[in-house]
């Protein structure tokens, strides 16, 4: 439940005035604060979080584009202070990088209850206005708040100072001014790159799943494994199927698996509601009154016995969207069926292209392969009808068959040869 803001002595219960800034918040500036407070969470890192917001400015009008986070130090009394050395060192470096257009401080952000700024925030705010930032805003993040509705968990409020009815005035000393904090509205600006960028950072952080430590789970694993080997075959297959089920790292999807299943369910749903809306259209259309315009035999002033009101508003609207759907299919589909046809028949001839040209160089390494078998067999024909591998003596003239005067080799009968 949250907490109640009037109860809180810091923020003014006068509301927002014509003078008061009117807020453009852009996303990046959140995702850069969750993803503070993500890290500063899992690291353990003490220390408050504290960060500055630089923007444009003008007159009324402040953008809040870009947010970093700030070092910080005790002050004398114990007070958390924004180190000043650094704190102007960063400034210079980001106005640096964004000339133009030119951005400038325009606030800062930490976080807190929704119970409003508490008196931990008011030094920073203090030294802020001493620095020369007296527009500065406070953007309190509730990292621990419930938000129902698409509401933001955060509170953008302007620092004031109102002056305090129960002090008293001494010796011409005018009344004690305090600082208080009052809220401010805002509204949400994005623009097309950063909409895209920030659609892509969002998708990466819900793929993101947490992974235990390999020497933690293998020491959490060791008395499981002894448990484990104790029981039966089916015993462990039952728990292995129970961790699936739990959503162990077996059962995790790679980030690809995980953004296909996401494109799928979204397309999913759009159908299911292009469905629906159909199916609505066509009830209205069906439960509507007979026209005369259709129907010769109904006259011009009958209702009709069904209780559906005829809206001619309605009935135009959806006469300009059947007058649409053509806009969507190509009118001449003759056409448009010859040109799929040929990108179908491209893309086949070119697989086989492909086909061939990798049949072709199988075939060329088979040859290759033929020919050094082929050659080594004939070179061992050659070595046994020579005598073999040592050499010997060719047979006799007499030895040969046949009447020629030359040898089976091309050598003159008669003749002996050494190998």
């Amino acid at each position: 439940m949250a907490e109640d803001e009037s109860a809180n002595p810091l923020v003014s219960s006068s509301p927002a005035s014509d003078t008061s800034p009117e807020i453009q918040l852009h996303p990046l500036v959140l995702l850069t604060i969750s993803d503070y407070i993500t890290r500063h969470t899992l690291r353990k890192q003490s220390g408050p979080i504290v960060g500055a917001i630089i923007g444009q400015q003008n007159g009324r009008e402040i953008t809040m584009e870009v947010a970093f986070e700030c070092g910080t130090v005790a002050g004398p009394d114990g007070s958390i202070l924004l180190d000043a050395g650094l704190f102007s060192q960063r400034v210079d470096q980001y106005k640096e990088v964004y000339k133009s257009p030119q951005l400038e401080l325009v606030g800062w952000f930490t976080i807190g209850s929704t119970f409003g700024p508490g008196s931990h925030h008011v030094p920073i705010h203090l030294q802020l206005q001493k620095l020369g930032y007296e527009s500065a805003c406070l953007l309190l993040f509730h990292p621990n708040a419930f938000t129902a509705g698409g509401k933001l968990p955060l509170t953008l409020y302007e620092g004031v100072v109102e002056g305090d009815q129960n002090a008293m005035e001494m010796d011409g000393v005018e009344r004690a001014a305090s600082l208080k904090f009052r809220k401010l509205s805002y509204a949400v600006e994005t623009g097309e790159a950063e909409m895209i960028s920030v659609d892509f950072v969002a998708k990466g952080g819900g793929n993101a799943t947490a992974v235990e430590a390999k020497d933690t789970k293998e020491k959490s694993s060791e008395p499981k494994a002894k448990a484990k080997d104790k029981g039966k075959g089916k015993a462990k297959e039952g728990n292995k199927d129970s961790d699936l089920m739990n959503g162990n790292d077996e059962s995790y999807l790679s980030p690809e698996d995980d953004e296909l299943l996401s494109s799928l369910t979204a397309k999913a749903n759009a159908i299911k509601m292009l469905h629906s809306r159909i199916d609505l259209l066509r009830s209205y259309l069906t439960n509507l009154p007979q026209s005369y315009l259709t129907d010769t035999s109904t006259p011009p002033s009958a209702s009709g016995d069904t209780s559906t009101a005829l809206n001619h508003q309605v009935l135009r609207s959806i006469l300009a969207l059947q007058a649409r759907i053509p806009l969507l299919v190509p009118p001449d589909t003759e056409a448009f069926a010859r040109e799929a046809l040929e990108q179908k028949t491209d893309t086949a001839l070119v697989q086989l292209l492909s086909s061939v040209t990798s049949s072709v160089h199988e075939a060329g390494e088979m040859n290759e392969k033929f020919r050094v078998v082929d050659t080594r067999r004939n070179i061992g024909r050659n070595q046994d009808r020579r005598g073999g591998p040592r050499g010997g003596m060719v047979p006799d003239a007499g030895d040969f068959g046949g009447d020629s005067m030359m040898g089976s080799h091309g050598y003159p009968e008669g003749r002996t040869f050494r190998g």
